[in-house]
């Protein structure tokens, strides 16, 4: 089947796939451009429904976002090192098929290198792209257009009716500065039959001028029929003479081409300025790695530390931190600068007790002085820990129980925990991990998602100012999630547990409504987390957790709270 699969992250190029989607199917039918694995049923192996929907197509197209190297799932791992993961499959099944594999940068992305992807897709390196944006979207997409026509066996400029357009051998280019027709191939190829063309024309010219230079007098041209039409050149006649035509047959002239109309210069770009896309912070031994992702920007700056950062795309730059400082990003272009700041903490220190002073005994040998261990810090997660919360919800069928979650292990900042879906049967259900430190959301199976657990642990949340740009993840199959949160006060919160003095966080999670007027009464856009946190307890004491509709209903209401911590 001669199709075309899109792959891409939703998280990282949603946009820019779906505008691409609704551009290739527009010239090439729906019937022949796929973007989803879409119908697979219950109990089907999606690996299988993968193969078999990639495996008929005879081109993947790859959208490449900044994320799509970068993007981690609910427990802090890289999508892309999971065998599961549906882009790292699809793309997988495409190379190991030779079907031809196209990637298409967008939003600024750079290839990714060799020895960043996993040994299955290291050959991505080496397929030639192709770089769209929203400011040149026709001209960038039309090139795209004209090389998958080729790839499709069909002549490049099929279906293209853009008055002015030159030909394809000189518009369309590679990174490499190979041809059209090589893009997502790992050689380029050549141009010799559109050279031999070009030779061929220049002979017929010259041929044309001798023959008309040879012409003698007549009174009147006769006419020659000719199966294969040369070019001629008309002169104007001499004093006194009339033209005549050669003695030689004459060749039928070629009628003149009709004029080709100009094609204005397409308006520039309104200048914009760049885009902070992401400033966050994480744990580091050396202190603290300020992570960020910049658009469109020409320049980035990072005070107090730091100043002219080398990479003004992304990094991620470790600065020593002895006190809560905040930190200020700067990215600025000819069009402008923006800035966004984060407070950052330093890591809490292990504090080493000096040893009591040793009486010396008037003899000789003085007593010996024991060793002195290091103290845990009492303030974080250990293993072993577990808290117990009993869950209600806004329905009658709401299940109503208590459960337990434990910490399995903490190393380097990473809280892995483990969860029993039911205290009394003691039923072990997940194993999920994240960075203490990070906001962001674990989705769990049994209970659905909790917003940053220990984050009053890891976090000084008395100075703790707005996050956002912190991933979220779907909600059964709506997807396209913005979050933030803010501290917005302290208070007691009474809880089966007892009483205790917590910070109170509010977290909204919103998206645009995609299903229209029949599923507004079902279809949620908004998410409310309330989330109460005291430093004692390390993880959180209750959260609330609000479902609104598009149709401005609570569709569900969950309610955690706290009855043991051991």
């Amino acid at each position: 089947m001669d199709g075309i699969f899109i792959s891409y992250r939703r998280d990282d190029s949603a946009g820019y796939a779906g505008r691409l989607y609704d551009r290739l199917s527009a010239h090439f039918g729906t019937d022949q451009v796929f973007m989803d694995v879409e119908g697979i049923e219950l109990g089907t192996d999606f690996v299988t429904a993968i193969e078999q929907a990639v495996g008929s197509c005879k081109v993947l197209i790859v959208v490449i976002g900044d994320e799509w190297l970068s993007t981690t799932d609910a427990a802090g791992r890289r999508r892309l090192d999971d065998p599961h993961d549906f882009v790292r499959l699809e793309t997988r099944v495409a190379l190991e098929r030779e079907i031809r594999v196209v990637p298409v940068l967008v939003g600024g992305a750079l290839m990714p290198r060799t020895e960043e992807l996993p040994d299955e897709l290291k050959s991505l390196a080496r397929r030639q792209a192709i770089e769209i944006s929203h400011k040149q979207w026709d001209g960038s997409t039309r090139e795209l257009i004209r090389a998958l026509n080729i790839m499709l066996g069909q002549r490049s400029d099929t279906g293209i009716t853009v008055p002015g357009d030159v030909p394809v051998a000189q518009t369309l280019h590679s990174q490499a500065g190979v041809a059209p027709d090589a893009l997502g191939s790992p050689a380029p190829g050549g141009g010799s039959s559109r050279r031999w063309m070009v030779v061929a024309g220049l002979v017929a010219g010259v041929l044309g001028v001798a023959l008309w230079a040879g012409r003698s007098e007549s009174p009147e041209p006769a006419p020659a029929a000719s199966s294969t039409p040369t070019l001629t050149a008309e002169a104007p006649p001499g004093p006194g003479k009339a033209a005549a035509p050669a003695t030689a047959p004459a060749a039928v002239p070629s009628p003149t081409p009709p004029p080709v109309a100009a094609v204005a210069p397409p308006a520039p770009p309104t200048p914009s300025p760049p885009v902070i896309r992401l400033f966050q912070s994480q744990g580091d031994p050396a202190g603290a790695k300020l992570c960020y992702s910049v658009a469109l920007a020409e320049s980035v700056t990072l005070t107090p530390q730091l100043g002219a950062l080398a990479k003004p795309v992304k990094d991620c730059v470790t600065v020593a931190v002895a006190e809560p400082t905040t930190f200020t990003l700067t990215a600025r272009n000819a069009h402008g600068s923006v800035t966004r700041t984060l407070s950052v903490r330093p890591r809490p220190a292990v504090v080493v007790p000096a040893p009591d002073p040793v009486a010396i005994a008037p003899t000789p040998a003085p007593a010996p002085v024991p060793a002195v261990a290091p103290k845990a810090d009492s303030l974080l997660p250990r293993a072993g820990e577990s808290w117990t919360y009993r869950t209600s919800g806004k329905w009658p069928t709401s299940p109503r129980r208590e459960i337990v979650i434990a910490v399995e292990s903490v190393r380097d900042g990473v809280v892995t925990d483990t969860l029993q879906a039911d205290a009394q049967e003691r039923t072990v259900g997940d194993t999920r991990r994240l960075l203490g430190s990070r906001p962001g959301f674990m989705a769990w199976q049994q209970i659905g998602l909790e917003y940053s657990p220990y984050l009053g642990a890891f976090r000084d949340l008395s100075s703790l100012g707005p996050l956002s740009n912190f991933a979220t993840p779907d909600m059964d199959t709506w997807g396209q999630w913005y979050s933030e949160a803010k501290v917005v006060g302290r208070e007691t919160v009474n809880v089966p547990g007892g009483s205790f003095d917590a910070f109170k966080v509010e977290v909204w999670s919103s998206r645009s409504a995609t299903g229209g007027s029949t599923l507004a009464p079902i279809e949620p856009v908004r998410i409310q987390y309330l989330v109460w946190y005291a430093p004692n307890v390390k993880r959180y004491v209750k959260m609330q957790r609000r479902v609104l509709s598009a149709g401005h209903r609570e569709i569900e209401k969950d309610v955690f709270e706290l009855v043991a911590h051991r």
